[in-house]
Formats: C-alpha cells, sequence, structure tokens
C-alpha cells in the first residue's frame, strides 16, 4: 500500500509541476501581479471554455485528425443560438438548447462528410470551418448581442458547475463506456483495432457526434463571456479552439502520470495561465505567439524522445556505477 500511496503522491506532483512552475515562473517576472487571487480566479474562469473544447477535439486528436471545424462550430452555434433565443425569448434554457442543437448537427455533418468522402480530416475540416463562418454571416450579418442577465453562465460559480457536470461526463465516457474503449484501441493501433472487429467509420462518427455536445457548451460559455459576437471570415474562428488544441498536446504528454481526463484540465488550464501571464508581462501577441509555440515545442520535444532520455538516464547510471566498481577494485565484468 506504501509503495502505491508514494507513486500517486508523485505522479500528482509531476502532473501538477507544470501549472505551478507557469504560475511561479510569472509572478516572479510581474513582480507577484500574476499570483494575485483576483488574477488567478480570472485565469481559472478564462480556462473554463478552453477545457470543455479540449474534451470536444480530444477524441479526434487521439485517432490523429486535426479538426479545425470546431471554431466554425463554436462560432456559428453561438451566433445562430443566441439569435434565435433572443427571437423566441426562451433565456438561458433557450440558448443552451438551441446551441447545442446547432452544434451536434453541424459536428454529426463533419463526421459524416468525413468518413464519406475519404480525403485528410484536415482538408474536410478546413473546408467546412469557411462554410461554417459563412453561414452566421449569411443569416445573421451583425452577429449577435445578449443582455447581461443572460451571460450568467460564464460567471462564477456557474461556469465552475458546467465545468465540473461536464469533466464528469467526459471522466465517466473515456473510461467507462464502450466508446471510450474503442477510442483507445483506434488510437493506440488503427490496424489491430480494425481486424479486432472495430468499426472505426462508426467509431469516427460517433465521435464526432458527441463532440458537437462539448462545443454547443462551449459556444454557451462564449457567447456569455463576450456578450456580443460578430461574424468572421477567412479561419478567423480557428482562433476560439487554439489554447484547446494546445491544452490537447499539454494532456497528452501529462496523461503519462494521470487520467486523460485530468490531464486534459490541467493541460488547458496551463495553456491559459501562460497567455494570461504573457500580457500581464505587455509583451505584444507577435511575441506571446512565438513564446507560446517555443514552449509548446519544447514539451513535444521532450514528450516525443522520453524513451531515449530513459534510456540515457539509465545509461549514465550504469556508467557511473561501473567507474565506481572500478575506482574500488572490484571485478568489472560489461
Amino acid at each position: 500500500m506504501n509503495v502505491k500511496v508514494k507513486r500517486y503522491a508523485l505522479d500528482t506532483l509531476k502532473t501538477l509541476a507544470l501549472p505551478v512552475l507557469v504560475i511561479v515562473l510569472f509572478a516572479v517576472l510581474t513582480g507577484g501581479r500574476s499570483l494575485s487571487k483576483r488574477m488567478l480566479l480570472v485565469t481559472a474562469r478564462q480556462s473554463v471554455m478552453p477545457i470543455i473544447i479540449s474534451m470536444a477535439l480530444m477524441g479526434n486528436m487521439k485517432l490523429g485528425m486535426w479538426d479545425f471545424s470546431a471554431g466554425g462550430v463554436v462560432l456559428s452555434a453561438a451566433i445562430i443560438g443566441g439569435n434565435l433565443m433572443k427571437m423566441t425569448n426562451t433565456g438561458i434554457p433557450g440558448l443552451v438548447i438551441f446551441c447545442l442543437l446547432i452544434a451536434v448537427a453541424m459536428a454529426t455533418l463533419t463526421g459524416y462528410l468525413n468518413n464519406k468522402l475519404r480525403v485528410p480530416t484536415l482538408v474536410v475540416t478546413i473546408g467546412l470551418v469557411l462554410i461554417y463562418e459563412t453561414i452566421p454571416r449569411a443569416i445573421f450579418p451583425g452577429g449577435v448581442t445578449i443582455m447581461a442577465r443572460y451571460a450568467s453562465l460564464a460567471s462564477s460559480p456557474y461556469c465552475f458547475i458546467i465545468l465540473a457536470i461536464m469533466f464528469v461526463g467526459f471522466y465517466l465516457m473515456y473510461n467507462k463506456t464502450a466508446y471510450g474503449h474503442n477510442i483507445r484501441a483506434l488510437g493506440g493501433s488503427h490496424e489491430i483495432a480494425k481486424s479486432a472487429g472495430l468499426n472505426a467509420p462508426r467509431i469516427i462518427q460517433t465521435g464526432f457526434s458527441i463532440s458537437g455536445i462539448f462545443l454547443g457548451i462551449g459556444a454557451v460559455i462564449y457567447v456569455s463571456t463576450n456578450g456580443q459576437i460578430m461574424t468572421v471570415t477567412a479561419l478567423g474562428s480557428v482562433a476560439t479552439i487554439f489554447e484547446a488544441m494546445m491544452g490537447v498536446f499539454l494532456a497528452f504528454f501529462l496523461s503519462q502520470f494521470c487520467n486523460l481526463a485530468i490531464a486534459l484540465v490541467v493541460g488547458t488550464f496551463t495553456m491559459t495561465a501562460l497567455t494570461n501571464g504573457l500580457v500581464a508581462m505587455g509583451l505584444p501577441a507577435t511575441m506571446r505567439s512565438i513564446t507560446t509555440g517555443l514552449f509548446l515545442l519544447i514539451l513535444l520535444c521532450i514528450s516525443a524522445n522520453q524513451e531515449r532520455i530513459i534510456k540515457w538516464r539509465a545509461d549514465r547510471q550504469r556508467a557511473r556505477e561501473i567507474i565506481a566498481k572500478y575506482d574500488s577494485g572490484t571485478d568489472v565484468s560489461i
């Protein structure tokens, strides 16, 4: 039992080391401004939407598929859903229902076209994101503006309650259902999963449809946070999912120490803390993008070369032991 407890404690420390390091680093660089209670609460609140969107992206990215249309889905669901809520005067329940219906329908369409067209997902989703950005511009060219009383879901504690519900749903779905097992199997080895009888197109279609649920809730938080959303063009919606996508990459790195659901929360929160820390330092947008990219690149390089690093450390340890035996006059056999 003691061994298990020690291992669990060590893995917990490794999981939390990254966000703590980022927070402490920027606390030093900003003279403590980023470590204030208000700043930490703002960071936590701003990370809610990216975390929920990262849950939507995880399944497809686990299978090696990049869904750039997710930003267009969030934008379209927020604008169209917000306007339909105002037209029907259904308030917050109407906003949630409309955003969910639109996001699930669009995500399901993305999965259907991905399976039927049989071209790389990157090509399909980039084409679809341009279409999804055009739809709200054609229907509601002025975007959407909602009153403050309909934006309460983005404030605390409601946003954290929503996050907790979505986290529990994602955790159970990924760890306790056949769908989660199939995603892990298909992501581990496509060919072996197929030979075991898994229906890859059906799993992919299900994954896209399920992602629509998380994107719909993300759209609710998005429109509630901003109050006013304007239409965009030329892949402008991709910025909506940037932090979430980077959070998924960090989650894959952290998942060696904890459950992937927890890694998504920690990884995406880390990205939000990094972004807010760079803003607190007063860096321009270009430098923030470069710094964020370098940070992610370093972590991905470490993750990709994890086995080599472990082997290098083992070789160094073995070399030290051999040298110690040689210095003591002990017979050395390699």
